[in-house]
């Protein structure tokens, strides 16, 4: 054979092996793709590939669909699964017995959907839609879904229903009257001022006539403390900044408006905008053009239904010219401080007359203060002195001025900030640089992380109940660090943490914090460090509630063949229901009446929610009678407190959803919603419950509330049911 027929022979057979590759890879991919394709049925017809987009759904920002139920698309429309979406919505969903209707209601409307049916009923009148609700088989996961078209539902119940991307986002909104006509704004929304959050009082964020709406009052005068004047008669309202000079003039029902006396054209007017749910009528104004004129930016969040104003310019103080100005004087003319949102800072601006005498200033920061002195023969014209609106960990601005010729200025913050300073032109410019910790802005306490460790190795422990009313909590993180901690200390930034101790075994390094009273906390995880946000509770903690194990110490509570109450209490309400509560930055929060086996007086238990600043308080118990033949659950509350607190929400409604899910989830039998005079409901400063879970007494409950698997699934009962009481009904925190 020569040696170019080998060569041929050579190159032909790794072609075949190339080709070969080829196809067995083609393959592979062939195999991957069609193991990631969904198979359906459709109300009950042929298996079928679902290869179309899926979707996951927020309800006012919070995923409520599963992951693996996604939204889907039908015959082009987008479709939710009933019972994973709907009843996370603030909708009261059900499906009947012969599974061939759907009734949602919510804020007095209510759908009624069949199957397969193009025609509805809202209110009893028939509508037609042009995607019928539809019986979903998932074929791999042998589960069927009962699916409803997402644009009916949200049109029919009045709720704001949008599409980005792969998400669904559906949004809650409020009945409103304004021009003697009723509206349904599809807003409900919060209102962001700088660094805070506010849940309006008096009306929400709404929409109407096209345009984002806030209560003028409540949002100008009292949040952002902007002088407001407002002529009932003529309609006419002013509104000033007096750190910056702006002034807005308009008046209601017209569409003119004045910024700092120039003419501005308007879209939209002033209006009275009535609640329905209150019969309460506010002023409100079009926030876009109103504030926006003022000098803020405006920032509509549409998905989750927040209108954030930030300041632009925080203050622009300006001082009076004198005839008589003495050219050996540096007069400082103006002072001015803005939000540079380029470099995330905060500049300020000082403008002096005398060029020698400004070069002389000098600026200096000690620890948190960044301080700018003057020489001698520096006059200061303004007439404001302080300011303390700020964003961020600067806190404060004032002017010193001790009558002899000598000024001084401080920026006050609340940790050590990086600055830069330029003296040009006879202008002082300081750049403070506010710190990005992933967004978290300020922190009280910072943990130096050890090599290895991540949030995941973290712990906490809040030590802080009724029997042990320390103020101290614990943060523990997993192996021992003593060395590492010697050389690196914990930084604090807080006045209200009196002492950071730490103590290390072989398998844990523990920090002790003790604070000056009661403090909520949240950790979380930075590059370097675990830094730490420590405040009032209130203001820690989206949502506040106190758990109550019934009875303990020498208070046995109702007994039966030794098993006592107090240690079923205890169980299910702090050992099992603690770990469910552990997260290093929860959004919901829980105190322990008690933590150990000891007896706590009824009144220390009202008592403490107040202490805490909870929002809702729970206790269990068990029944006892004098025969077995008493079974079932009965949830109590009080009469003297039921009145509506956060979101509408009352101690009724909240044994009503108690007694509900442990009845049909526990299967249980229903005894009710009762009301009692029990000191722990009737005396209580928040919405209060007592659940009697069970008779230990009764021939069929003993054996399910001495069984450890009950006994967790009671626990998880009750946790869920704290999780959708405060998913429904927000505290506006």
């Amino acid at each position: 054979m020569t040696r170019s027929s080998r060569y041929f022979k050579i190159t032909l057979k790794f072609l075949v092996l190339l080709t070969v590759l080829f196809i067995g890879a083609c393959c592979v991919i062939s195999n991957n793709s069609s193991a990631a394709t969904i198979k359906l049925k459709i109300n009950g017809g042929k298996t079928k590939k679902y290869k179309k987009k899926q979707f996951v759904v927020k309800y006012n920002n919070k995923t409520v669909s599963k992951k693996k139920f996604k939204g889907i698309i039908i015959n082009g429309y987008k479709y939710v699964a009933y019972d994973d979406v709907l009843k996370k919505c603030g909708i009261k969903a059900t499906i009947s017995s012969n599974k061939k209707t759907i009734t949602a209601s919510r804020d007095g409307q209510t759908a009624l959907f069949t199957i397969k049916s193009k025609t509805a009923k809202v209110n009893d009148s028939s509508v037609k839609m042009k995607a019928a609700p539809a019986k979903v088989r998932f074929v791999s996961k042998k589960k069927t879904k009962y699916y409803v078209p997402i644009k009916y539902v949200s049109e029919y119940l009045h709720l704001n229903y949008t599409v980005s991307k792969s998400t669904i986002y559906v949004n809650s909104s409020i009945a409103i009257n304004y021009n003697n006509a009723d509206h349904i704004s599809t807003v409900d929304g919060k209102f962001k001022y700088n660094d805070n959050v506010h849940s309006l009082k008096t009306m929400p964020v709404v929409k109407a006539e096209n345009a984002i709406y806030v209560p003028v009052e409540e949002v100008c005068n009292e949040i952002m403390g902007l002088e407001y004047n407002y002529d009932a008669k003529t309609g006419k309202i002013v509104i000033t900044n007096n750190d910056t000079g702006k002034t807005v003039k308009l008046t209601k029902g017209e569409l003119n408006l004045t910024i700092d006396g120039k003419d501005v054209a308007m879209k939209t007017t002033a209006l009275d905008i009535k609640r329905l749910d209150t019969q309460t009528s506010v002023l409100c104004i079009p926030a876009n053009v109103v504030l926006k004129g003022l000098g803020y930016s405006y920032t509509w969040n549409k998905k989750s239904a927040q209108l954030t104003i930030q300041s632009q310019t925080f203050f622009d103080w300006k001082g009076e010219n004198s005839d008589k100005e003495d050219s050996s004087v540096n007069y400082i003319k103006s002072v001015k401080s803005e939000f540079v949102k380029l470099t995330g800072g905060i500049t300020f601006s000082i403008a002096g007359t005398n060029t020698d005498l400004m070069n002389k200033v000098t600026v200096k920061r000690n620890d948190s203060v960044i301080s700018i002195k003057f020489p001698t023969t520096t006059k200061y014209n303004p007439k404001n002195y302080t300011y303390e609106g700020f964003i961020g960990s600067v806190k404060k601005f004032e002017v010193i001025n001790n009558g002899n010729g000598e000024i001084e200025m401080k920026i006050t913050s609340d940790k050590t900030l990086d600055f830069a300073y330029t003296n040009l032109d006879n202008t002082l410019t300081v750049n403070v640089m506010l710190p990005q910790v992933n967004n978290l802005g300020s922190y009280e306490l910072k943990i130096p992380k050890p090599t290895g460790a991540t949030i995941s190795n973290v712990t906490n422990e809040d030590l802080y109940s009724v029997e042990n009313p320390s103020y101290k909590f614990k943060i523990m993180i997993k192996g021992s660090h003593a060395a590492f901690f010697k050389k690196n200390p914990a930084i604090i930034n807080s006045n209200v943490i009196k002492k950071v101790s730490v103590s290390s075994s072989s398998s844990k390094t523990t920090f002790t914090i003790k604070t000056s009273k009661l403090q909520g906390y949240k950790i979380y995880e930075t590059n370097d460090s675990f830094v730490v946000n420590i405040g009032n509770p209130k203001k820690i903690y989206k949502n506040i509630i106190v758990l109550d194990a019934g009875h303990g110490g020498y208070d046995s509570g109702a007994t039966n063949k030794g098993t006592k109450e107090k240690d079923l209490t205890f169980k299910m309400m702090y050992t099992l229901m603690k770990k469910k509560f552990a997260s290093n930055a929860p959004t919901i929060k829980a105190y322990w009446t008690r933590r150990t086996d000891k007896f706590i007086t009824l009144a220390s238990r009202a008592a403490f929610a107040s202490k805490v600043g909870a929002d809702v308080f729970v206790s269990l118990h068990m029944n006892s009678a004098s025969g077995g033949s008493a079974n079932g659950t009965e949830v109590y509350y009080s009469t003297n407190n039921n009145k509506s607190s956060f979101s509408g929400i009352t101690s009724k409604k909240i044994a009503s959803l108690f007694k509900s899910n442990l009845v049909n989830k526990l299967g249980m039998k229903s005894r009710g919603v009762k009301t009692a005079g029990y000191y722990v409901t009737k005396r209580n400063t928040v919405p209060a419950v007592l659940i009697e879970l069970g008779f230990l007494s009764g021939s069929s409950d003993y054996g399910k509330l001495v069984n450890s698997t009950f006994q967790s699934k009671a626990t998880n009962v009750i946790y869920n049911c704290i999780e959708s009481l405060f998913s429904k009904y927000s505290t506006g925190r």
